[in-house]
């Protein structure tokens, strides 16, 4: 009987083969795919690392392109050249400085300039045309161009189209006066520039460059030579598709003026490393399997003789190189087929093996502590500069007894649990002792399904330290603003407090006083105290110009009557001193003119002031003058003071004007003064856009000549400058008024002007004392002094109109000149407020306003 053997049934050879072929070309094929993905993820990260790069490189290239601009355009505007230009009009002298300037700057120049002042162009370099924009449409850049000198994105129609330009602008500014002259623009257009995109192709690295606003092209570098468009470039930015093989597109917004996105640039760099890469994979993949291909063929021919020896050789390597931490290079074959798979095997493990000590080596000698962690936040490894600065043991994941490490567990658990969910963290403080760490961490997945979390820190306490530093030294700032105004606020309340008793008392004796010799006394008196509160509101006057709290109110005013006071006030003091007054007024009559009047005064009193003090001998004269001005509204106001005293040398000439400073050191104990009336007379002359022109020999004399503009009214005013007399029957019936004040000379003061009005005065010495009689008595009136003892006035005040819930008219009386005190009272309820020291003027327009408004 004859046995059917199955037809199917394989040779020994042929399975031996088949099973070698299997099992190397699985084994080969897997350690290639894992090479692979391990080398891409690298791969990966180091391009999007590149990517990072470029858009640095892209960003500090245009920031240093706009910064070095902006440089030479400040420059540029505080050129005399510029300067002189608004002065003489030479728009060749003009053109000629700019060329230089370009010649010299070729990188950093812009593509166009231009002058403008208000609505007018002045000057153009004619660039602007080469880019089909005219003048019309640079009228429409310098109106809409930011006004705080940043750089603004303006569309404007051209010639060829709609065009995109970044423009700035900035002021030309009078060097002397510190007028505005008008304004220096500058432009980069931004549509098809080739030029500059191309120096930022280069000096980005990149292949191509595109500039992207509003999500459209304005301009690129890609030409048709390009294997890519740049409409494909820009449908990739924005469905965010990366193909890492063949173009590597980076995208870098850029801030400009308030707009942190208002520009984005793209940047093309063709990757030609990582497709040869991949192409080497895919050759030695579909190598290795074609080797495997031949060697079955082969091994069948040899396999009774001489492959089981061989196999079991080349088995015999495959399964002592593929043991973790084992390496050796393959001995050969007597067969070729199995030698070259040897060889094929041993130079795969040798890309491996270099590969991983690459990787090992990257992760053990950074200087960044780096920690791989599981789904469950348990430790994996770490690198040398973690176990550092977590104070661990060599060779050991974890330490009971170490605090240090424990506590960073605890605090960085979470986030490696919510990046092991795919987020991706940056910028987490967690601190290690008394070092404050940033921290990184991404997730990685590998085989299996399983996900692993790499934690990399950065020592950011130096930067941490600094951060407290610039706190601190804010807070100090602020602080030392506040002691600044609450010393003003004291000296004052301490200095008015005493001014108030010498003055008022000085007034009550001079209007009781009959004996002439004592009304000289009185005078000098009440000349000192005077004086005292005028160099008093000149340090306050200083302070709010210097914070910027100074008030410029313009109203229409009579002008002969300014120059009336001047002069009636003046001339006594110059007949006493023998020397000659002469007031020169070329303006009309009735001339009146629009300005603010109380700052004009303060102006004129303080240069006239300055001319008498020093002038010995000789003739202090005044001449006033009104000019045509630049426009049909505006004419210059022209004063000049010109005194034949003491005079001023050259190298005091530029200091004149600081604060404190007089013309010699010895002129402050010879003279006297705060040394402050020409600081104030520089900066009221600033405030109201005029210039002072200083002219002065030493001991021939010296001219101050002041240019403010105003405007003239045709109608007159009929204001009279005498003042009229104090009428002290204001009341037809008894004012019962309650005074809050501490201190006794004021109260006293106070309570004599009150009474001269036949009103009846109760005094209470401090708040407290007030809210009692005020639960007890009815008044009609209120007088609120600030500084009392255990509460301020403006506490008493808010509590007597929001406790009591009266509505008894509260009129303030402070030694605190401050804006913002006087806020502070009206918050609080008060109706009026009064400065001290009080005079019997300010008494009676207070008094004045009590009856105006039928407080009684």
């Amino acid at each position: 009987m004859t046995i059917k053997r199955p037809s199917n049934r394989k040779s020994l050879a042929t399975l031996i083969t088949g099973t070698v072929i299997w099992v190397i070309g699985v084994f080969t094929v897997g350690v290639l795919l894992q090479s692979y993905h391990l080398s891409s993820k690298i791969v990966q990260e180091e391009v999007l690392r590149t990517s990072k790069q470029t858009s640095s490189l892209v960003r500090n290239y245009f920031n240093y392109r706009l910064a070095s601009l902006q440089i030479l355009q400040d420059s540029n505007a505080q050129s005399d050249s510029v300067e002189q230009y608004f002065i003489n009009r030479d728009d060749q002298t003009l053109d000629f400085f700019f060329l230089r300037e370009d010649n010299q700057e070729p990188v950093h120049s812009p593509d166009f300039r231009f002058i403008f002042h208000l609505k007018d162009m002045l000057w153009n370099d004619g660039n602007a045309l080469f880019y089909g924009i005219d003048e019309l449409s640079l009228a429409n850049i310098a109106n809409k161009a930011n006004a705080n000198s940043q750089w603004s994105i303006i569309k404007t129609p051209s010639q060829l189209g709609l065009m995109h330009v970044l423009v700035r602008r900035t002021p030309v500014i009078d060097s002397e006066s510190g007028e505005v002259l008008g304004f220096l623009f500058v432009g980069i257009v931004l549509s098809d520039n080739t030029g500059l995109l191309s120096s930022m192709a280069l000096g980005s690295n990149s292949d191509d460059i595109l500039l992207v606003i509003d999500k459209q092209i304005i301009g690129s570098t890609v030409t048709i030579d390009d294997k890519y468009s740049a409409e494909s470039i820009l449908n990739r930015d924005q469905t965010n598709i990366q193909d890492l093989n063949k173009i590597l597109i980076s995208h870098t917004d850029l801030s400009v003026g308030s707009d942190p996105k208002a520009l984005t640039f793209l940047s093309v760099q063709q990757n030609p490393n990582v497709l040869t890469l991949r192409n080497n994979y895919l050759f030695w993949l579909g190598f290795t399997l074609l080797v495997i291909s031949i060697l079955s063929y082969i091994t069948r021919r040899w396999l009774d003789n001489k492959v089981t020896s061989e196999l079991s050789k080349l088995m015999l390597y495959t399964k002592v190189a593929g043991d973790k931490g084992t390496y050796t290079e393959f001995d050969g074959s007597n067969i070729q087929e199995f030698d070259h798979i040897g060889q094929t095997l041993s130079d795969t493990f040798t890309r491996l093996f270099e590969q991983e000590k690459q990787f090992q080596d990257l992760f053990n000698f950074s200087l960044s502590p780096l920690l791989v962690c599981s789904e469950d936040a348990a430790l994996i490894k770490i690198n040398p500069a973690a176990r550092k600065a977590l104070e661990l043991e060599p060779y050991r994941l974890d330490s009971s007894d170490n605090s240090t490490f424990e506590n960073f567990l605890l605090q960085i658990k979470p986030h490696v649990f919510m990046a092991s969910k795919g987020a991706t963290l940056t910028g987490i403080n967690v601190p290690i002792g008394r070092r404050v760490y940033r921290w990184n961490l991404s997730s990685i997945d590998v085989k299996s399904g399983q996900t692993i979390v790499l934690v990399q820190g950065l020592d950011i306490t130096t930067l941490v330290d600094a951060e407290k530093q610039s706190l601190l030294a804010r807070q100090e700032a602020e602080e030392s603003a506040k002691a600044r105004a609450d010393f003003l606020a004291r000296m004052s309340h301490e200095i008015r407090t005493p001014l108030n008793g010498i003055l008022g008392i000085s007034q009550l004796l001079k209007r009781t006083s009959k004996d002439k010799s004592q009304q000289d006394k009185i005078d000098v008196l009440c000349n000192s105290g005077e004086h005292l509160l005028a160099v008093l509101n000149d340090i306050l006057d200083f302070s709010k110009i210097e914070n910027g709290n100074f008030d410029v109110e313009l109203h229409t005013f009579k002008f002969e009557e300014l120059v009336n006071a001047l002069e009636g006030i003046y001339k006594p003091l110059c007949i006493e001193k023998g020397i000659t007054l002469e007031v020169v007024n070329t303006l009309e009559d009735e001339a009146t003119i629009y300005t603010d009047q109380v700052r004009v005064n303060q102006i004129l009193f303080n240069l006239v002031s300055n001319a008498i003090k020093f002038t010995h001998h000789g003739t202090v004269r005044i001449h006033f003058e009104l000019r045509e001005g630049n426009s049909r509204h505006i004419s210059q106001l022209v004063v000049a003071v010109r005194d034949t005293g003491i005079g001023i040398s050259d190298d005091q000439k530029q200091r004149i004007f600081d604060p404190f400073v007089q013309s010699e050191a010895t002129s402050i104990r010879e003279y006297g003064g705060s040394g402050l009336g020409l600081a104030i007379v520089k900066h009221l002359v600033t405030i109201l856009k005029g210039k002072i022109f200083l002219e002065s020999e030493v001991g021939k004399g010296t001219t101050f000549t002041v240019n403010i503009p105003v405007e003239r009214h045709a109608s007159s005013l009929t204001q009279t400058l005498s003042e009229p007399e104090i009428d002290f029957s204001l009341f037809d019936n008894q004012v019962n008024v309650l005074l809050v004040e501490d201190n006794h000379t004021n109260a006293f003061i106070a309570k004599a002007f009150c009474e001269k009005y036949g009103m009846l005065v109760v005094w209470a010495k401090d708040g407290q004392e007030a809210l009692e009689l005020l639960k007890s008595q009815r008044f009609d009136l209120i007088l609120m002094d600030n500084q009392l003892p255990s509460m301020s006035g403006i506490d008493v005040t808010r509590q007597i109109c929001e406790d009591l819930a009266l509505s008894t008219p509260i009129y303030a009386c402070t030694a605190d000149n401050l804006e913002s005190t006087r806020i502070a009272f009206i918050e609080a309820g008060a109706k009026y407020v009064i400065v001290k020291p009080i005079k019997e003027k300010t008494l009676n327009e207070a008094l004045v306003h009590f009856k105006r408004n039928d407080y009684k």
